[in-house]
């Protein structure tokens, strides 16, 4: 016999109360799924059961036993939305249900593609009620995924055509595609306990990814992170947990009571939580009214629920067996991930309504119809994208610019998988900025505005400042109104520089051919302003002294200042004192002399007051000049 090989395969059932869902899998499986004791006094699933079931080929899978009452439907979404198929039980003496057709129309709702139909308790009746059974069975799942999957009829308590039924969920699962283990990890949770000596014990079905002992997780939206101590995936030690594996995870660093059903453990720094989901919406065909806009509803996505309200954006309301775009305005924050399916409830009377697939988990509301316009223009160009990059390149045209840890987040893609997707994301307008640990990512319209918003502040300052040789880099960027590190700011001008934008001198920045125009009036101002500071000495003057000893305004000091400080022959230190050049200069001449550059040899030397020389010597500091240790300075760079 061959060793039994664990797949990343879950299968879920769903049927009414009392159709023998329990009974089947502990018939299948030799696990009874009804733990608590609650649940043995009354005779039903109240809380979701988890099994591995041993199939024919020798593969096990994860199942997932969910109750059948109304009053569980909460548990029973929680259960179905991490399932990769279903099977359908229906008890042959009852035939189809009022949850039969609910529990489908979740499954449908769910995205699942998958499945077969089990009909249960076949020893109770005869061939004609059996025959009944099936007709009627086949009646509810006309048009629907299930529509011509396997039926298979069975006894669990007598175990008849048991071995037929794990040859078809055999077949089944033959015609599964694995989920994708790649990516960053998603796990909702369904349970939480702690256990002596070991901490808080997590368990759930992985959605996406991948995560390993060792490995850190965020738990959202509780906000804190745990690494993960040990893992096992259907009671056995494992060093991974994969996408499609019933996985129990020990996460030391947070407390049990700290925990409840719905919050996510996922990769840490990839995820964050949302109070706004975009989302594609279908109402069920059997919804008896129209869903309103602004109506609020019961929203079950992984194992949460919470209130919302649902914003339309383009009518005031959604007819049964119709779709259209919209929001999810939440009452909780959530996380959520992009393609994740959901399912709605009415608030009263309390029945399923409607669900879908969210676009976009992280949003805001609209303001006004032209925003609206844009948001439906967004959601539809996002709900055709073929892959993750022409996703992320829809996402990056409304943003604009990301950086690059910001656009992890809004990609939900890991660093790795960004960088492969950008790769592949030639001829989908995105521009990439290496930066060090921070790149940029910009969009074509979005480069395309800033050029045009350079050209025209650039044109501005040249026209009005055309004593200067550029406008600095930094009031540049401030001017474009974009957050920037220093290291992003430079590569984002060398970009421009090198697409022939813009010309740079150190920290100055022009229109390519852009130069000074200097008149007479102004060099004879600029050479009367450099001999006055040089005559000053070390007793540096002030900005007000120097105004009002040259007798000049204040239009007329600051346009000489400029033009002396980009030609780099005069300074402000201490934030009111101008030092010229050839001051500068004689200062690092005594420095190299000193056997000890101290505050009070600097004045002896010069024969001036503190003041003056603590403003020198504090600039000398930022500069990188001089280095304080106490008391003393030192000498960090040649000078001369």
């Amino acid at each position: 016999m061959t060793e039994p090989v664990e797949t990343t395969i879950v299968l879920g059932t769903a049927g009414h109360i009392d159709h023998g869902k329990t009974t089947l899998v502990k018939a299948l499986s030799g696990v009874d799924c009804d733990r608590l004791r609650e649940e043995k006094r009354r005779g039903i699933t109240i809380e979701l059961g988890f099994a591995p079931l041993t199939l024919p080929s020798g593969r096990i899978v994860s199942v997932v036993d969910v109750p059948g009452h109304e009053r569980f439907i909460r548990q029973m979404v929680a259960g179905a939305a991490g399932i990769d198929a279903v099977i359908l039980v229906i008890a042959a003496d009852e035939g189809v249900m009022p949850q039969s057709r609910e529990h489908l129309e979740i499954l449908s709702l769910l995205g699942i593609k998958e499945g077969l139909i089990v009909i249960t308790k076949a020893d109770l009746v005869d061939e004609e009620m059996l025959e009944l059974a099936k007709s009627d069975v086949e009646d509810l799942v006309k048009g629907t995924f299930l529509e011509g999957k396997p039926m298979v009829c069975v006894s669990a308590t007598k175990g008849t055509n048991l071995d037929r039924l794990l040859e078809v969920i055999d077949e089944t699962v033959d015609r599964i595609k694995p989920r994708d283990t790649d990516g960053p990890f998603f796990m909702p949770i369904d349970r939480s306990f702690p256990i002596a000596g070991f901490g808080t014990v997590v368990t759930g079905t992985v959605y996406k990814g991948k995560t390993r002992v060792g490995d850190t997780l965020d738990v959202l939206p509780l906000g804190k992170n745990s690494k993960v101590r040990s893992i096992q995936v259907h009671g056995k030690a494992v060093k991974e947990a994969l996408a499609g594996q019933r996985s129990a995870l020990n996460l030391p660093d947070i407390k049990a009571t700290e925990l409840e059903r719905g919050d996510v453990a996922c990769s840490s720094g990839l995820f964050k939580t949302t109070h706004c989901l975009d989302v594609k919406l279908t109402l069920l065909a059997s919804t008896p009214e129209p869903l309103k806009h602004w109506q609020q509803v019961h929203l079950h996505i992984g194992t949460s629920e919470t209130m919302a309200r649902v914003a339309l954006l383009k009518d005031t309301k959604l007819l049964p067996n119709d779709e259209a775009f919209g929001q999810l305005v939440l009452k909780e924050p959530i996380v959520a991930h992009m393609g994740q399916r959901f399912v709605i409830r009415a608030h009263t009377p309390l029945r399923t309504i409607g669900g879908g697939e969210i676009l976009f988990p992280y949003d805001k509301k609209p303001r006004g119809r032209k925003a609206r316009a844009e948001l439906l223009a967004f959601l539809d160009k996002l709900a055709q994208a073929k892959d993750p990059a022409e996703r992320f390149a829809v996402i990056l045209e409304r943003i604009g610019l990301l950086p690059f840890n910001e656009a992890i987040i809004l990609s939900q893609l890991t660093p790795e998988q960004l960088k492969l997707t950008l790769n592949k994301a030639e001829g989908l307008g995105i521009i990439f900025i290496e930066s060090g640990e921070q790149p940029l990512l910009m969009s074509l319209p979005y480069y395309e505005g800033l050029t045009r918003s350079l050209q025209d502040i650039l044109n501005r300052f040249h026209e009005k400042n055309s004593h200067l040789a550029g406008m600095k880099a930094s009031d540049l960027i401030a001017a474009l109104e974009i957050s920037l590190t220093k290291r992003q700011s430079q590569e984002l001008l060398r970009l421009f520089v090198n697409r022939g934008l813009i010309e740079t001198d150190g920290e100055i920045v022009r229109l390519p051919g852009a130069s000074p125009v200097l008149d007479e009036d102004m060099l004879k101002d600029k050479d009367k302003l450099l001999s006055y500071c040089e005559n000053k000495g070390f007793q540096f003057p002030s900005l007000e002294e120097a105004i009002k000893e040259l007798n000049w305004d204040k239009n007329r000091m600051n346009r000489t200042l400029d033009v002396a400080k980009q030609q780099g022959e005069i300074r402000i230190i201490g934030g009111e004192f101008l030092l010229s050049k050839r001051i500068e200069e004689k200062a690092l001449n005594i420095l190299h002399t000193l056997p000890e550059i101290t505050i009070a040899s600097m004045r002896n030397t010069t024969n001036v007051s503190r003041k003056y020389i603590l403003s020198l010597l504090e600039d000398f500091d930022a500069r990188g000049i001089t280095r304080r240790i106490g008391d003393k300075r030192v000498l960090l760079k040649k000078t001369q």
